[in-house]
């Protein structure tokens, strides 16, 4: 609550979400534990840091206890936020969530300051907001609750363009332009002519015709257009380069394997890593070490140096100028084994790493970086290859922009193009709603007062008897799968109110929801292995404005699992104030009260439907499962 007042924090101050994390100190601050950096991974709640990475701990080997499998951790996270004031926070008898000898209580809060300052009337009434807010002028809610992105905010946009020779382009370039600007970026050499023409002879789109080894870029606006992308050719040469820390080429032939040319320091060891954006994609790499020492073929390990693969690298050259040495290899286009990485000629794009060292031997890298390298037909072929849309990348105020929208089935997101999913049309949620950031415009006057709030959390704990007491670790997943949020866009004029409804779905199986091969005593979001799990507790995670259901499907047999409908606050009396909504969250359990818990198999398919109230447009929507099972041997 607000200091100085009685409970009137909930029509003034949105909280959106309160975590919280209970640990031992012993273990997680360091006397048996070490930190451990993953960037590749999403955070176990994925919505607040998509793409971000996360910290773990690791036992060492001095820790004591590192065998047991009690948690030194645990994240609370279960019916957070303002929208969940009257769920119950517990689990059935019998169940709980385990912490070895707890000691320290840690707070990750997520709180937007709606309070209009020069309102002191009953009731709720919003003060300034950003021109993109999308609440009308009498909403009984605060536009700010949604992170409208306001003119405070400066976004950097790097519009990434692909290729494609079979199929179409899932996001078709719509403007000669883009076309253009898109051919020169994918093209090893930039077109020789841009035309725009109406053909029934070529893809729809944005095309690269490559003949004779030069490229036109065409813009072909025939929509009726059912020439697939490639024209139809048998592509039997491709080529292309890029440069990260180390330039790379790489010329592919389907009848000699692939020549790959790497350019890096004469002084010490160089490396490219393919199909990866980070060392731990633990992908195939070609490492160049200096003077002379072998060329090696490793297969890189999760933040280690992997192991060794066995040769199948020809030198071809290996010419040093300068402080630059250039080396051109040559291997079969097929991996000599399943670690091998397999070059494909139908592959438009590659995305690999790259490092260097300070010393001659491979060890631990001075530089590293990562990068797309684009490959275009060659030769005398003919090839009406695509140029395609392939999402944009960027930063907001300086911090990068790394939404990852999935495809379907696992989500919706990217068929409807949903404005979360790209840079340039992103106006709203999470990415605008960084620690100490003003919502409203450059413009607007930030008002003076600072106010104070107050938490307060009770927990209840027992002693723990194993033979009454079963740990529940955490089982996640995002209708949104992984982007974390999702915009509500607004529904057409003149729709009738009762049929303005968005609805966004997934299907996924009861695996994803588990996080395995990892050690429950150290990392907190570890679920362990299993082959089925027992669901004990589900609640779904959505927001007052908008949420209008979710609804959880076994797919297998049609059974509904769990229905969560928000109640609808009525009046300005405490937890019922109109404009907030309360959602129940599904609970199982032995006792006669309650359900059977359900048992599902691990390859059980699982369908989320989640349908909000679209007569307005909303940002920063949220669609995850918040659940707790036993997972079963």
């Amino acid at each position: 609550m607000r200091r100085g007042t009685a409970m009137e924090c909930c029509s003034i101050q949105k909280t959106h979400a309160m975590m919280i994390t209970i640990f031992s100190q012993a273990f997680v601050l360091g006397k048996y534990s070490e930190m451990i950096e993953d960037p590749a991974a999403y955070p176990s709640h994925g919505a607040y840091g998509a793409g971000k990475g996360r910290w773990y701990t690791k036992a060492i080997d001095s820790d004591p206890f590192q065998n047991l499998t009690i948690p030194a951790a645990q994240y609370f996270s279960e019916g957070n936020g303002g929208e969940y004031r009257k769920s119950y926070h517990g689990y059935p008898k019998g169940y709980a969530q385990l912490i070895h000898s707890p000691t320290h209580f840690q707070l990750q809060p997520m709180q937007i300051d709606t309070h209009n300052r020069d309102y002191n009337g009953t009731g709720f009434k919003p003060g300034p907001l950003p021109r993109t807010a999308q609440s009308p002028p009498d909403a009984d809610y605060s536009g700010l609750l949604e992170c409208p992105c306001s003119t405070r905010r400066k976004k950097v946009i790097k519009v990434n363009y692909e290729t494609l020779n079979s199929g179409t382009c899932p996001v078709t370039i719509s403007s000669a332009e883009e076309c253009f600007e898109g051919a020169i970026s994918v093209s090893k050499t930039p077109p020789v002519s841009n035309s725009t023409i109406s053909s029934l002879d070529f893809p729809f789109g944005c095309v690269l015709l490559t003949a004779g080894g030069n490229a036109k870029a065409i813009m072909n606006t025939q929509k009726a257009s059912e020439v697939a992308c490639g024209g139809g050719s048998n592509i039997t040469h491709t080529s292309g380069a890029a440069a990260s820390v180390v330039t790379l080429h790489l010329d592919l032939q389907d009848d000699s394997g692939v020549i790959i040319t790497m350019q890096g320091p004469a002084n010490a060891w160089f490396g490219v890593g393919f199909n990866a954006q980070q060392m731990s994609d633990e992908p195939y790499s070609i490492i160049v070490q200096g003077g002379r020492l072998p060329i090696m073929e490793v297969k890189l390990g999760d933040h280690d140096p992997g192991h060794n693969l066995s040769n199948s690298l020809k030198v071809i050259s290996d010419k040093t100028e300068g402080s630059n040495r250039t080396i051109q290899l040559w291997r079969p286009l097929k991996g000599a084994t399943a670690e091998h990485y397999t070059f494909d000629l139908s592959t438009t794009a590659i995305e690999f790493i790259a490092a260097v060292g300070s010393s001659p031997g491979f060890a631990y890298h001075k530089d590293k970086g990562a990068s797309v390298i684009h490959l275009s037909p060659s030769g005398n072929q003919t090839v009406a290859s695509c140029v395609c849309d392939g999402g944009s990348s960027g930063s907001i105020d300086g911090i990068p922009f790394r939404k990852r929208c999935g495809p379907e089935p696992k989500s919706d997101l990217l068929k409807e193009h949903n404005r979360i999913c790209d840079i340039r049309t992103y106006s709203g949620g999470l990415e605008c709603c960084h620690h100490q950031w003003f919502l409203l415009d450059a413009d607007q006057e930030i008002p003076p007062q600072v106010e104070e709030y107050h938490l307060k959390f009770r927990i209840w704990f027992k002693d723990y008897d194993p033979n009454t007491i079963v740990n529940l670790p955490r089982l996640y997943w995002q209708t949104e799968n992984a982007a974390g949020e999702y915009d509500v866009p607004k529904c057409d004029p003149g729709t009738p109110s009762n049929e303005c409804v968005h609805t966004i779905t997934s299907r996924f199986t009861v695996n994803d929801l588990l996080n395995r091969d990892c050690s429950i005593r150290s990392d907190v979001a570890c679920s362990g292995n299993g082959t089925s799990v027992k669901f004990i507790y589900a609640g779904g995670h959505c927001h007052a404005a908008t949420c209008l259901s979710m609804d959880l499907y076994n797919m297998d047999t049609g059974k509904l699992i769990c229905s969560q409908t928000p109640i609808q606050g009525q009046n300005t009396e405490v937890f019922d104030e109109k404009g907030y909504i309360a959602i129940p969250p599904c609970i199982w359990g032995d006792e006669d009260e309650l359900e059977d818990p359900p048992v599902l198999s691990v390859n059980t398919t699982l369908l989320s439907i989640k349908r909000c109230n679209s007569t307005y447009g909303h940002y920063g929507e949220m669609a995850s499962w918040q659940m707790r099972g036993v997972v079963l041997p």
